[in-house]
């Protein structure tokens, strides 16, 4: 079996949780016998043993590549840089242009790639590379599946959309063979918010690395050798994550326990509003701001960390509670997410529920054998939540869809 996968990106560039699915799902789906061919909008390194192709190269097209990663997390009018050639003396000529642009250039070449290819199905992660998937459609005949890894809905945190967004995901979901979304929570948007009938969606939850992990120099160890507690925010920081909510929290935790430091690890167009937002309720004492922190750096703070909130608004999955997990670290996570689909031994507690978020961070710092249990209980569950279990539901979909396709063609 062999699938022609097309995503917008793959580690070790990291943005988010997208790629660290497409690379777990595809690292799987190798070991299945599931030969993968990945369809990249541009050059870059990657890891595993997939076939890798990039929809920049000269041999495709005229346009090289964008010189900076492009962001899955933005608007279809968001700007990036792509050269189009060098000058005389070598210099790159720069020049502008929008993801949807960028989206329209990948779909472009993903028609010519399709036609040089030999493959049995078309599988695309995320709205960024829906048109391409659906060009590869459209000259091979081949079915085509859509992995719904968040929607125009999640990024917004309400039904003020991207139009242009929004388009592409329901035209895509009405023209491709089958959706995979990462959660119920997610197939009830595509359900109910683009018309897309409930027989159409296949439900795979993502998944985690189950094996040990090291331990690790601890992070702010003179923070610690003076009793402070930590509690980690790590993510984006966007409408959709629910920072600000986070915040809200952190002042009511703190005018209760003085002695917590809250930590935020990310970066996004909300930082600059979240700053203001801690320095005008006195919290500058209380929040360090750690930038984007990623593999050791990361899994250190989560080694240190007493407590992971996931504050999210809409949350199509949420990777950080399981990763979190495996570091020994207790999540409070929003009833707004798909990992509360699957994950039982976490605090739970809606978004907008600032009160109940604070009290559960106390709790939780308060009672020792309550994060011990936490983290005990939740490490039992990991083992069916990996990503060789959802590779294995992946496969089955594959499986069924091409022997669907046999039998039309067979009739016809």
């Amino acid at each position: 079996m062999r699938v022609l996968t097309f995503g917008w990106e793959f580690p070790p560039a990291k943005n988010g949780g997208l790629g660290v699915a497409c690379y777990g799902l595809t690292r799987e789906l190798l070991q299945k016998d599931v030969e993968v061919i990945f369809v990249l909008p541009k050059s870059q390194q990657t890891c595993g043993d997939a076939r890798f192709l990039f929809a920049d190269q000269e041999r495709l097209a005229k346009i090289i590549h964008t010189n900076i990663s492009i962001m899955p997390y933005c608007q279809a009018d968001s700007r990036v840089e792509a050269i189009l050639g060098y000058d005389k003396n070598g210099q790159a000529i720069i020049v502008s242009r929008t993801v949807i642009e960028e989206v329209h250039r990948f779909a472009r070449q993903a028609a010519i790639i399709a036609k040089d290819e030999e493959f049995d199905i078309i599988h695309a992660h995320d709205w960024t590379s829906y048109l391409a998937g659906m060009a590869a459609k459209i000259v091979t005949g081949k079915p085509l599946i859509l992995h719904v890894h968040a929607t125009s809905f999640d990024q917004a945190a309400s039904n003020n959309v991207d139009p242009t967004i929004f388009e592409i995901e329901k035209e895509a979901f009405e023209y491709a063979d089958k959706v995979i979304t990462v959660s119920e929570f997610t197939k009830n948007i595509v359900v109910q918010k683009h018309g897309i009938s409930p027989d159409k969606v296949e439900v795979v939850h993502n998944g985690c690395d189950a094996e040990s992990v090291k331990p690790l120099m601890p992070a702010l160890s003179e923070l610690k050798a003076q009793g402070k507690k930590i509690v980690l925010y790590h993510g984006r920081i966007s409408i959709q994550k629910g920072v600000d909510h986070f915040i809200n929290a952190a002042r009511l935790v703190v005018d209760n326990e003085p002695n917590v430091v809250f930590v935020i690890s990310g970066s996004g167009d909300m930082q600059t509003q979240i700053i203001e937002q801690v320095g005008r309720l006195g919290l500058s004492q209380h929040v360090l701001f750690a930038g984007a922190l990623w593999e050791e750096d990361r899994d250190r703070m989560y080694q240190s960390a007493d407590l992971l909130v996931m504050p999210s608004v809409s949350e199509p999955f949420g990777l950080v509670p399981l990763e979190a997990l495996q570091h020994g670290t207790p999540s409070l996570i929003t009833k707004q997410s798909g990992v509360a689909e699957v994950l039982s031994h976490a605090l739970k507690v809606d978004f907008w529920d600032v009160d109940e978020m604070a009290n559960q961070i106390l709790s939780s710092l308060r009672y020792p054998a309550l994060q011990q249990q936490l983290v005990n209980e939740g490490k039992g569950q990991l083992g069916g939540m990996t990503w060789r279990v959802a590779a294995d539901k992946v496969r089955n979909v594959y499986q069924s869809l091409i022997q669907l396709n046999r039998r039309r063609k067979t009739i016809s």
